[in-house]
């Protein structure tokens, strides 16, 4: 990033060495230059943009191809399955099918919502035909100014940018709802996918991960209990031993559990009681510990048409699934689970004995920021879920009825229904209310109307960050200035009062990266001798049965 910056400031800088640009910069006055510069390259909004950009070209994809088919309980041939998915160009629908594009000022002016049309193409079953249709919509989606999908994205010079009536030195990075500019704050929370060990309200030490992906969002935590170590998950009835976990997940040996999580003395010496937990309960193969798992499932309350499953399949499935989500599994290959849930109980074994091991939850290392577009990629998840469901819901009532008179028609039933989507993301925005019941997510003000009552305000909403916590509690922790905050975070802009500390700036020069696609990174790591858990796994098998 440093050498783009540079790269693009060799004209501004005419009293710079060129021989020297390689070098570190010396001079104070040198170093303000870079201010004005990353703010013309980058700007205070980019990570909004970047952030909406990757969210409608590429996790809108992702979303949809995880939930890709839907299918019916009463007919077994109908199916819908969703083949690609994209965000059109910002229009307004005049009525009587007729369509024209819109720029945002035109938003401003007639109080309606700057929003582009969401196509699919379906590929489904209607009666015995198969059928292939492009291009249908299932809802709108708000359009942020100056993203890749906005009219303004093309305008190069002032000129073109006068001809939409807009300012030049507007930033973008908010949204037209109803002809009111809002912002979407950036909200920082607890980093998902990552291993956390703190104190619990009862003194004792708990790792918890928080998985997230697009298909599961779920909370495990390992704890201990009278010196026995368990994990506990709100699928679970009670807290199960992890002994039993390891033996459900294929790692039935004793010896092969302990060489997972350490062969230290202390640690085999504190693990040991979890061992003979197993052996108290009876419980020596995979299928006695997944029956035993399958016991302590808790019932799912609707009801569900579906073939039952028996105890442990259920449990099977719920190992694979939802405990630890974020690791995958692949064919019941549960290798890399079962080494992660080793990982998680060493962590709290080691901080049994020193608790400077205890993870800080201020620190900002383990804190993460959600833009726009994964906020919005949230919603849209749960809605499009939502969407699907009722489709289901509505194939399984027309085909389930006696002669099958009518022909169920899901593209007819889609277009009909495309406001569920549409008013979903509309409201979010326009409220501020982000509710999720899956998640028993209800956040209030995600969303503020942009203050324009000068330029600097504008900009300054566009950079605030609200943390989750209660602003109503007296803790001085999450408002006190961290040390891990040292650039990235304003240490003087933050409001006065009950807000104070929890209601954040970014500094000027922050640059926060967008979520990447993980494959080039690991491919990265491949190449610097990286070996594959699964694959060293199985040459060790191969050479202990050779």
């Amino acid at each position: 990033m440093g050498e783009t910056v540079i790269g693009s400031l060799v004209p501004e800088w005419a009293d710079l060495d060129p021989n020297t640009l390689g070098e570190p910069v010396k001079s104070i006055e040198d170093k303000w230059k870079l201010v004005p510069a990353f703010l013309r390259v980058k700007g205070l909004v980019k990570q909004h943009i970047d952030s909406f950009n990757y969210f409608i070209n590429v996790d809108i994809k992702n979303i949809v191809k995880a939930n890709s088919k839907v299918t019916s309980d009463v007919d077994p041939l109908f199916y819908v399955k969703y083949m690609d998915v994209r965000v059109g160009k910002p229009n307004i629908e005049e009525g009587m099918n007729i369509v024209s594009e819109t720029a945002p000022h035109e938003c401003r002016l007639r109080d309606i919502t700057y929003s582009a049309p969401i196509m699919v193409d379906v590929e489904y079953m209607r009666g015995d035909h198969r059928i292939f249709r492009r291009d249908i919509p299932i809802g709108r989606m708000p359009i942020m100014l100056r993203s890749s999908n906005c009219v303004l994205s093309q305008c190069r010079t002032h000129a073109e940018l006068a001809k939409y009536n807009e300012c030049p030195h507007d930033p973008g990075g908010y949204f037209i709802i109803k002809g009111q500019e809002k912002v979407i704050l950036i909200q920082e929370q607890l980093s998902k996918n990552r291993m956390i060990v703190e104190e619990d309200k009862k003194g004792g030490l708990t790792c918890q991960v928080t998985s997230s992906t697009h298909e599961k969002k779920s909370r495990t935590n390992v704890t201990i209990k009278n010196g026995k170590y368990y994990i506990k998950h709100n699928t679970l009835t009670d807290d199960v031993a992890v002994g039993i976990v390891f033996k459900a997940m294929g790692v039935t040996s004793d010896q092969e559990i302990v060489q997972m999580i350490g062969t230290e003395d202390r640690i085999m010496t504190s693990f040991a009681a979890s061992l003979e937990e197993c052996a108290r309960l009876n419980v020596y193969t995979q299928t006695q510990a997944l029956k035993f798992i399958g016991g302590k499932v808790r019932q799912k309350r609707f009801f569900d048409r579906g073939p039952k499953k028996t105890p442990v399949d259920e449990a099977r499935d719920l190992l694979a699934t939802t405990i630890l989500a974020h690791v995958p599994v692949e064919k019941f290959n549960f290798k890399m689970k079962s080494i992660y849930l080793a990982l998680m109980v060493r962590r709290v074994i080691e901080a049994q004995g020193d608790t400077r091991i205890v993870d800080d939850r201020d620190y900002y290392g383990n804190k993460r920021l959600e833009l726009a577009g994964s906020l919005i990629s949230l919603l849209f998840e749960d809605l499009f879920k939502k969407f699907n469901s009722d489709l289901k819901k509505k194939s399984d009532i027309i085909l389930g009825k006696k002669g099958k008179v009518s022909q169920f028609d899901a593209v007819q039933y889609m277009q009909s229904s495309q406001d569920a989507i549409t008013n979903g993301l509309e409201v979010a925005i326009s409220t501020g209310n982000w509710t999720i019941k899956r998640f028993k997510m209800e956040r209030q003000g995600v969303t503020q109307v942009l203050a324009r009552l000068s330029y600097i305000s504008a900009l300054g909403m566009m950079t605030r960050v609200n943390s989750q916590f209660e602003k109503t509690r007296k803790v001085s922790g999450p408002r006190s200035l961290q040390p891990s905050q040292w650039g990235m975070v304003c240490p003087s802009d933050t409001p006065e009062g009950e807000s104070c500390g929890l209601v954040k700036n970014l500094a000027l020069m922050t640059h926060i990266t967008t979520e990447v696609d993980p494959e080039p990174i690991i491919e990265l790591a491949f190449n610097c001798g990286v070996e594959d858990i699964n694959l060293t796994g199985r040459s060790c098998q191969t050479e202990m049965s050779s």
